[in-house]
């Protein structure tokens, strides 16, 4: 051990190391000199590389691999180089890297490169085969890492992964996946991720590598399923009614849980999150887990506290690919460029790019000034990724940068497409056109499902090649570029943790094109600190669930009190979710206390206050279990309502079911004789006095909205009407009608009031409609079927199908069954239009099978029909009928 570390300190080697880190930084930027590389040095660099390369530190390896990667790209067309960089690839378990060098032939197709050593020879083909894996007749080679990876998901039960984004334990998992579906005639996969825009991004990659398989979005109770192969593609929202349905608990055969990091989340998905997957336990026991996350240093910790078991670890900090770090420093006129490496700042570079005024603009306009640096730095074929600490930050920035660039009259087809999508389906003043034709992008929470998912596949494929994002690149949604750009460490105004800094670099690099990625963080101010610090940072944590860090701050006096009355979220949470574990009345609430560092004092006082807390509780905990994240005290009181009228919490047709008119026309009629607008409104209404559904908008999302407001877009959304014409409407109330007020009067020729407007659709359909709305009246909905005989339920079933109505934007049942398939809603309802006015909808054909016949439907934008030809929806044959 103490070789390997003298090795690692070498001089001699990590001067080699920076050398060649100035040299590849002298590709890329013309006014940076090479250094001239001394053959001897790089000679006796490669020999100690190839001892450390024995090394079981991940840190020895990686400086193994620095070097490989460095004397690569450097040196591409040197075959002896080339040989030794294969070497030390092999030697170091990343066979994965040796596929960009083209020049040397390859080994497996029997030619011999190494003839001056046979042994060597040996050594290397050993490795290659050892680290080869044969999945549905297709051979793959994998790093050290990968194959470990593979071996121990055939043999293990339980495992705890934690490795970088660029790792691919991913691409492992999917092809596990792939091998189980060929080999056995039923299986089923839950595949867990923490938000909605991962589950279109791992959707649409299984689709393609594993098609006529069925991948599901979303269950839907009582559904019959024909299927014997599938996957469900969920978060844990989705996954609360597969864990409270006897049906979908027998069904997986593998659960995967990606994210695993998430469970810390104190907003009330980390309670949410530890609820589900601790239920998810109570089904099969011949079911597999899996957890997987980034840079975790107790994964087998979390897997015993989640799912009480013992899991098997497989971990790496190691990224298979090298990363230039940078500072940048603003210099009057200049661009200084300050060189990371060996963990330390080691090299200066004063004034290598001119730019007039670039400090005093950037001061004054970051959004000016970056597009500048960007310009400045960028090659033609690179991707750019910029990180902002927020959605508005993010637009602003791309639009300046939009602004400096050229229209490319050369766009590609699938870009012209959405572009001309956004024009038609959106709005034409929508400002991502304009930074869509430079071939700019924005990519935040506040994007249309369809628009974010092309967007990232369009930057993937290399046709949008600069990004604006945000944090939704934390939360696990996989977009590499050659190029990440770093101005604000933080995300809103709270600074990234360690953790978080080394997830967002990890996009910097792409394995599979260029074995490199450069990072460039960017101080106001000539303040390089922070970005030192980040860099020489340890980005692995031990993660902790929300549980366990609020725990410690709860009172005796908050645990008598309601959620309504409890200012801390985390506290109110972790209330929420102990009352819960004691209405199960199993022992749940004491053996989850036992999990946690608190004295027997502590513990008896808790389940005390708790138990006190909830004496007074009559609704059926089966009815808590379906919505852990709601105060059991407040659905008890809902509860107890519904029991003393009925029917006045549901929906009853009538002659005026679909008639419009005003407030004055409803108030002089019986709750039961009014529209289904207005009978809506009176339950939006009587929940959030009940529950304050408001207030908590406001202080979670930052959206003023009343309750009619969130009936008038429930019902615009529910009906089917596409985001395009929910936003006109909103534009052409706020600038037109006589009841809005001037101070809220809008001019719908002016860009900025449209932006604003669109936005704001876009953000209340996925906060206040898709989520705040929909978690309490899906409570309601679970009550009213819990209390229901079947001629009510039958008489009663447009209440009782609400919730999936409005969680999925449609009454139609073929869109429902369409958008619970994979197919965005936008294309959902256009199928639809088409598929109505075929024969085969008359003969009930089902729209799945009919789609299976086409290779395109005519009637929908090509846009559309790629998107189904690219996901295995359609035939993907220009000859089929």
């Amino acid at each position: 051990m103490e070789q390997f570390n003298n090795i690692y300190t070498n001089r001699s080697l990590n001067s080699v190391i920076e050398k060649q880190v100035i040299n590849l930084l002298s590709k890329k930027i013309g006014s940076v000199s090479a250094i001239q590389s001394d053959f001897k040095q790089i000679r006796k660099a490669v020999w100690l590389a190839s001892i450390l390369a024995e090394s079981k530190n991940e840190q020895h390896l990686k400086k193994v691999q620095d070097l490989a990667i460095l004397l690569f790209l450097n040196n591409p067309n040197n075959i002896e180089i080339l040989k030794v960089v294969y070497i030390l690839f092999s030697r170091i378990g990343n066979l994965t890297a040796t596929y960009h060098l083209k020049k040397l032939v390859n080994i497996s197709e029997g030619q011999n490169l190494f003839l001056e050593d046979i042994i060597l020879t040996q050594e290397l083909v050993t490795k290659r085969v050892e680290n080869s894996i044969l999945v549905n007749k297709k051979p793959y080679l994998l790093t050290d890492f990968q194959k470990n990876l593979f071996e121990k998901i055939n043999q293990e039960k339980y495992i705890s992964i934690s490795a970088p984004t660029s790792s691919g334990k991913s691409f492992i998992l999917k092809k596990y996946i792939e091998d189980e579906l060929k080999k056995n005639d039923k299986y089923c996969v839950f595949y867990i991720v923490p938000s909605r825009a991962l589950i279109n991004q791992v959707s649409e990659e299984l689709r393609i590598d594993i098609p006529n398989i069925s991948i599901k979005n979303a269950f839907i109770e009582n559904e019959i399923i024909e299927e014997n192969r599938l996957i469900y593609v969920i978060t844990p929202e989705r996954a609360v009614k597969m864990i409270n349905s006897e049906n979908a608990l027998t069904l997986p055969n593998l659960i995967f849980i990606d994210e695993i990091q998430n469970v810390e989340n104190e907003d009330g998905r980390g309670n949410l999150f530890e609820y589900v997957y601790e239920e998810l336990t109570k089904g099969s026991n011949n079911t597999k887990i899996i957890t997987a996350g980034p840079f975790i240093s107790n994964s087998d910790k979390i897997f015993k506290e989640l799912f009480d078991k013992e899991s098997k670890v497989v971990n790496t900090d190691l990224s298979p690919v090298f990363q230039l770090k940078t500072i940048i420093k603003l210099e009057s006129d200049f661009i200084s460029l300050t060189l990371f490496a060996n963990n330390k700042l080691f090299y200066e570079l004063s004034k290598v790019i001119k730019i007039d005024k670039i400090e005093k603009t950037f001061d004054s306009n970051i959004g000016i000034g970056l597009s500048e640096i960007i310009s400045s730095l960028n090659n033609k074929n690179e991707s750019n990724l910029i990180y902002a600490s927020r959605g508005d930050y993010a637009e602003k920035w791309a639009l300046r940068h939009s602004e400096r660039i050229v229209v490319d009259n050369n766009l590609e087809d699938e870009l012209q497409d959405l572009i001309k999508y956004i024009k038609t389906d959106i709005h034409p003043k929508y400002f991502l056109i304009q930074c869509l034709e430079k071939r700019i992008a924005f990519h935040h929470g506040t994007l249309s499902e369809f628009v974010r998912k092309e967007i990232e596949t369009l930057f993937e494929q290399g046709i949008i090649t600069t990004l604006f994002c945000t944090s939704t690149l934390l939360e696990g949604v996989n977009l590499p570029a050659d190029n990440l750009f770093v101005v604000k460490p933080e995300k809103n105004r709270d600074e990234l943790t360690d953790f978080e800094f080394g997830n967002l670099i990890g996009r910097a690099g792409r394995l599979k094109n260029s074995l490199f990625g450069t990072i460039y963080c960017i101080s106001k101010q000539n303040n390089i600190q922070w970005a030192e610090e980040y860099y020489m940072a340890s980005y692995t944590k031990e993660v902790r669930t929300s549980s366990s860090r609020a725990l410690p701050e709860i009172n005796e006096e908050d645990l008598i009190k309601s959620s309504l009355q409890i200012e801390s979220s985390k506290v109110k949470n972790i209330i929420t979710s102990l009352r819960n574990k004691a209405l199960k009345n199993d022992g749940s609430l004491e053996n989850f206390l036992n999990k946690h560092e608190l004295s027997l004092q502590k513990k008896n006082k808790i389940i005390k206050s708790v138990t006190n807390s909830i004496e007074k509780v009559t609704i059926p905990y089966k009815i808590v279990k379906r919505n852990p994240t709601i105060d059991p005290l407040l659905q008890d009181k809902l509860y107890k309502k519904i029991i003393e009228d009925i029917e006045s919490w549901v929906i009853h047709p009538n002659s005026n079911f679909n008639v419009p008119y005003r407030r004055e026309k409803a108030e002089t009629l019986e709750y039961r004789d009014n529209s289904f607008f207005w009978q809506l409104n009176s339950i939006i209404v009587r929940l959030n006095e009940l529950f304050k559904i408001t207030d908590e908008i406001w202080q979670k999302d930052n959206i003023s909205i009343s309750p009619t407001s969130i009936c008038i877009n429930t019902l615009n959304w529910i009906q089917g009407r596409s985001i395009g014409e929910l936003i006109a409407s909103r534009i052409k109330y706020y600038s037109e009608d006589e009841r809005v007020n001037s101070e809220k009067r809008i001019d719908a020729t002016n860009p900025e009031h449209v932006n604003k407007e669109i936005k704001t659709v876009i953000k209340i359909n996925l906060k206040v409609i898709t989520f705040s709305l929909l978690k309490y009246l899906k409570l309601l909905v679970d009550i009213l079927d819990n209390v229901f005989n079947e001629n009510q339920k039958e008489k009663y079933r447009l209440t009782l199908a609400l919730p999936i109505q409005i969680e999925l934007g449609t009454q139609e049942p073929i869109v429902i069954l369409l958008i619970s398939n994979g197919i965005p809603r936008t294309i959902a309802l256009k199928l639809f239009d088409v598929f109505k006015k075929t024969n085969e909808y008359k003969n009930e054909i089902k729209v799945l099978d009919w789609l299976k016949t086409k290779n395109q439907i005519n009637g929908l934008e090509p846009i559309y029909n790629k998107f189904l030809i690219k996901n295995n929806f359609l035939i993907n044959n220009p000859t089929s009928k």
